[in-house]
């Protein structure tokens, strides 16, 4: 789908609105995002998406998980529900109880663990069964759970795990660094005694549930009685849109105005949204003045635990290039194509900066050097690097280096540097990873004012509007990085 580029468009003898929106993304709420891809300086992150078939096909009204195979369910009309499948090589994580302890050792308390004696450590599931061995982060240091109950509930929603250190001398112990609120852990094999054996663990990694909440915008633009008295003819300006099967729309010059900034609100709420809906309670703690709720869904840099923050003092070089490449590696996995691939959305001086960057890492004269004679230029612009099998792939997104900042010492803006990252494979599960969520189609409508005529007008004021309703989603299970420009201490 594309603008058709010309001399300007018009449209007569039709009404002063003309088309408006194209009949099929009011009616088909998987087709609105490519409708919004048509601005692609105004939603870079939408339309990247849109072209990689990222988005939710057939999502509807349902009480049961029947749609996509089972993957959907629809709460509300702003509520949809997915499943989560849980991967063979599930990750455990400690937490802290309603004391704020992650481990109790009366007897080491500095050195859990001593001795082969048992101490108490406290976990975010019950996935590891009795006589189950786990590895913590380090890779080295093993725990046996001591029980054949395994994990045992507690107040505040933690498992208390019985261990001990498993090696084959008293002097180990385990350092409490690994023990800290959040660090991993993960199931590796199980250890039971030679005779006599009794039980053994059964493992079901079912389906977990996800919560996707709906974010409702609502755009308008209006004209005045006067102005649609003196257009005579009913003559219409705008553009004619063509299909990839050669059928045409046309969009009028101020409907398509109206689309652009829905188009870059829209784009900020998928990126950068922050939701309203508390995740315990999925009750909405955001009311207006007459009680009402407002509510909104995450966009992916606030969805889950929140982005990995990746500080950038000296900007895009080769070594950062590199270091950071080998930092998202394990949270890089292939798309059902086959490519490893994560997106650094980034505003035009960074875009900049990071051109440099690459022409910097092997490039030869010959294979960025384009014409002949006088005409020679040097190219040094990059789409991106791909090192180790993983291809990053840069987007300029110039309304991130127009939104606030602060200036630093040296002159530079920390919007100016401000990058995304997003990996667009699947989960460890085999899941998609990301994926644009719609449910209700769009609603495009006009309040008639009194200058409309007849005997029926939503409105006495002189003039009539046209109204945009979008209701969009997203849903987000892969680990998303947020590389910026430190500010503390460096300021004017």
């Amino acid at each position: 789908m594309r603008l058709k580029y010309g001399p300007a468009a018009t449209v007569a003898q039709e009404s002063i609105t003309g088309k408006m929106l194209i009949e099929m993304g009011i009616n088909n709420p998987d087709f609105f995002p490519t409708i919004m891809s048509l601005n692609m300086d105004n939603s870079p992150f939408m339309s990247l998406l849109d072209a990689k078939g990222l988005k939710s096909k057939g999502v509807s009204y349902s009480d049961k998980f029947i749609i996509d195979n089972g993957r959907y369910n629809t709460v509300s009309n702003y509520h949809v529900q997915y499943r989560i499948e849980f991967s063979d090589m599930r990750k455990e994580h400690f937490r802290t109880n309603v004391n704020g302890k992650t481990f109790i050792d009366d007897a080491n308390p500095t050195q859990p663990g001593l001795g082969k004696n048992s101490f108490y450590v406290f976990l975010d599931s019950n996935q590891i069964g009795g006589n189950d061995v786990f590895v913590l982060a380090d890779g080295k240091t093993y725990l046996w759970c001591d029980n054949a109950r395994g994990g045992e509930y507690q107040p505040g929603g933690v498992y208390r795990y019985k261990v001990k250190v498993v090696g084959n001398t008293g002097s180990e112990y385990v350092d409490t660094t690994l023990l800290q609120d959040g660090y991993e852990c993960q199931l590796v094999m199980t250890m039971h005694r030679q005779d006599f054996s009794e039980f053994g663990n059964e493992k079901y990694n079912g389906h977990g549930i996800g919560d996707a909440f709906l974010t409702l915008q609502r755009l308008k633009y209006s004209y005045s009685g006067t102005a649609a008295a003196m257009d005579k003819n009913r003559k219409v300006q705008g553009h004619w849109i063509i299909g990839k099967d050669g059928s045409q729309a046309f969009l009028p010059y101020a409907h398509d105005k109206m689309l652009r900034t829905a188009a870059q609100y829209l784009d900020f709420q998928l990126l950068q949204g922050k939701g309203t809906v508390n995740p315990d309670t999925k009750k909405c703690v955001l009311t207006d003045e007459t009680n009402q709720e407002i509510v909104a869904g995450d966009g992916i840099l606030y969805s889950g635990d929140g982005p990995i923050e990746y500080p950038q003092s000296k900007g895009w070089t080769p070594r950062f290039v590199e270091s950071f490449w080998q930092d998202i590696a394990p949270y890089c996995k292939p798309d059902e194509y086959g490519n490893t691939e994560f997106a650094m959305l980034m505003p035009e001086k960074s875009f900049m900066n990071f051109s440099l960057a690459a022409a910097e890492m092997g490039v030869t004269a010959d294979s960025n050097i384009e014409g002949v004679g006088d005409d020679k230029i040097i190219n040094n612009t990059y789409k991106g690097v791909s090192l180790g099998g993983i291809r990053g792939i840069a987007i300029k997104y110039d309304r991130m280096g127009q939104r606030p900042g602060i200036t630093l010492k040296d002159g530079r803006r920390t919007n100016d540097y401000e990058c995304i990252v997003v990996p667009l494979g699947r989960t460890a599960s085999g899941q998609r990873g990301i994926e644009l969520l719609q449910l209700r189609p769009a609603v495009n409508g006009r309040v008639a004012g009194i200058d409309s005529g007849g005997n029926f007008s939503a409105s006495s004021v002189d003039g009539t509007s046209e109204h945009l309703l979008l209701q969009n989603g997203i849903i987000n299970m892969n680990q998303v990085f947020k590389i910026y420009l430190p500010y503390i201490g460096q300021t004017l």
